[in-house]
């Protein structure tokens, strides 16, 4: 899971560098694709059955859903915005929001440990986007608001994640996830892009299949994994650990300073991991 996490990290650089290509419309369908295609051969290689969601399919269709507008979110907000700050803003919002809707929705009870490690998570974030330097206008222009509902509908498909844990396999929930998802975009992805993607260079090619088949493809099921076996509220304190991992790979691929901000930050990050799940 830590190791999915800092996949998650290095893709915010890896979507900035492949929106430089082309709009979130035109990758969209192709990301899912990518994404499929390295569940199918996860699937091949510990002999999982791919099982129809009979049961739970509501809740397969509107995570769907919700993973849909994230997509969209993330390559846009990428595309247009700061990826180092939207690597700090998804991660450390998505956890406080999934606690809040876990109380609201499946009545969860928080306890200390957890109010703690949130808190802690909070103060990581803070010192991870030097709070103290910015401005609302600076979190919502350019682009940063794709971020914020990035955020927002991440929680919601995390509750449904763990509604569905009573009958499919975690595998089989991210493959149904990313199958209907791709349908679901089907309808606003333009005919040329069908064929435009196998145009670009290696570099779009490296850091496209970093954002598919590693982060979103692997990554994201070892998230709805541990989502299913430990609940969505211990799950997403995992992305705690992605700032810290985006703001370090932004420094490597696209020449972000690194502040002492950002080493502390990350230190209290990894530790609200600990604290949550201990």
């Amino acid at each position: 899971m830590i190791l999915a996490m800092i996949s998650w990290g290095a893709s915010w650089p890896a979507a900035k560098i492949v929106g430089q290509y082309a709009n979130p419309q035109d990758l969209i369908v192709w990301r899912f694709a990518f994404a499929l295609v390295a569940m199918l051969i996860v699937m091949k290689i510990f002999n999982i059955t791919l099982t129809f969601p009979v049961k739970s399919l509501k809740f397969v269709v509107s995570a769907s859903m919700l993973i849909l507008i994230y997509n969209y979110n993330y390559l846009k907000g990428t595309q247009v915005g700061q990826s180092g700050l939207g690597g700090v803003i998804v991660p450390t919002l998505s956890p406080l929001l999934t606690f809040v809707f876990s109380v609201l929705f499946l009545k969860n009870k928080l306890q200390s440990k957890e109010s703690i490690g949130l808190v802690v998570g909070l103060i990581g974030a803070v010192l991870l986007v030097r709070a103290w330097e910015m401005n609302a206008n600076t979190v919502i222009s350019s682009g940063n608001i794709y971020f914020l509902l990035g955020a927002t509908v991440w929680a919601g498909a995390t509750i449904f994640t763990q509604k569905a844990s009573f009958e499919l396999h975690p595998i089989n929930f991210s493959f149904w996830v990313y199958g209907i998802a791709m349908l679901l975009a089907l309808p606003v992805f333009p005919i040329d892009a069908l064929t435009a993607i196998f145009s670009y260079d290696w570099i779009f090619w490296i850091n496209f299949i970093l954002i598919s088949m590693i982060a979103l493809g692997l990554g994201t099921t070892a998230y709805f994994i541990t989502t299913m076996r430990l609940g969505s509220g211990k799950a997403s304190s995992f992305m705690f650990i992605v700032p810290f991992s985006a703001v370090i790979s932004s420094s490597i691929f696209l020449g972000e300073v690194i502040a002492i901000t950002t080493i502390i930050g990350g230190f209290f990050a990894i530790m609200a991991v600990y604290i949550i799940n201990k």
